[in-house]
């Protein structure tokens, strides 16, 4: 994003190198990996918090922001415009640290992001997929206007378990 979003105590900005012991700190929760691909790393180590943070800033196509909650980074919330014949379409993908939930930030965080997303980026489709059994996040993404589109049946094997992938989407008004 280019400007940061301001509400109260909640900051949406770039990340930066001194990130990354509030990363691990809200990262390193089997709780917050559980919903998340395996990229995304339990435990979660300084490393991976290095890695992260060069990766967002130098690597990664889309944007990618630290979310922060009185000054302290406790999550992340990325879009990333798709290629091809899917150009028009971005994945948009989050995560919070456990102690934020249920307290109406990530909506807050994903109807800015949603703004944002069709205000600058070429798209008329912002979709998220979610594993089954994630029912907080089926209830950011309905809060926020998303609406779900399919259940892929077995499409994610996470843990050595099979799960449903939920595709949940809302489209330019």
């Amino acid at each position: 994003m280019a400007a940061e979003i301001d509400k109260g105590c909640i900051l949406l900005r770039k990340w930066k190198f001194g990130d990354e012991e509030d990363l691990v700190k809200s990262a390193s929760d089997l709780d917050v990996s559980r919903f998340l691909k395996n990229s995304f790393p339990y435990p979660y180590t300084h490393k991976d918090a290095h890695r992260w943070i060069h990766f967002v800033n130098y690597v990664a196509k889309g944007y990618f922001m630290a979310i922060e909650v009185n000054k302290e980074v406790v999550g992340c919330i990325g879009v990333e415009q798709q290629e091809d014949v899917f150009c028009k379409s971005a994945e948009l993908g989050y995560w919070i640290g456990q102690k934020y939930w249920n307290r109406g930030i990530m909506t807050h965080v994903v109807k800015e992001t949603v703004d944002h997303a069709f205000l600058h980026m070429n798209i008329v489709r912002l979709y998220a997929n979610v594993f089954e059994g994630n029912i907080g996040s089926v209830k950011v993404l309905e809060k926020a206007g998303f609406v779900q589109e399919a259940v892929l049946k077995n499409a994610v094997y996470k843990n050595g378990n099979y799960l449903d992938q939920l595709i949940f989407a809302i489209i330019r008004r």
